[in-house]
């Protein structure tokens, strides 16, 4: 038979794709993406756990060509642009919020006055009870 099953490991599992060895790669990422349910960018896959022999749709060759035979176990990594920008947007959103660090003065502030006015709070406390 010409069919395939390849595995493929993510962060969430394996998942078995079938696959036929004439399919190109640009397909059977498309089943891959399917199957996982990723957007057809969002995630690389690679021959080797170390991130290395990515395959990718443009190379536009078949799986056998590839060398990727039934049973071979592919890796799959979702793409960490989307984390990456987000984690951006954080860092930037926390620096504007400090604008030359005025709260701190400001808390000072009210620490201090805080300290002067707390004898005379627990004085009128006690005289009340």
């Amino acid at each position: 038979g010409e069919a395939v099953i390849i595995r493929v490991q993510s962060p969430d599992g394996v998942k078995r794709i079938t696959a036929t060895k004439r399919e190109t790669v640009a397909t059977f990422l498309k089943k891959v993406a399917k199957e996982f349910g990723f957007r057809n960018n969002g995630f690389s896959v690679y021959t080797n756990r170390n991130r290395t022999g990515e395959i990718t749709a443009s190379q536009n060759k078949s799986l056998s060509l590839l060398k990727i035979k039934h049973g071979d176990m592919l890796f799959l990594y979702p793409s960490s642009p989307a984390g990456s920008s987000s984690e951006t947007m954080d860092t930037s959103v926390s620096q504007g919020a400090r604008p030359a660090g005025a709260p701190h003065v400001v808390e000072d502030e009210i620490d201090q006055y805080l300290i002067k006015q707390d004898g005379k709070i627990y004085r009128n406390r006690d005289q009340q009870l």
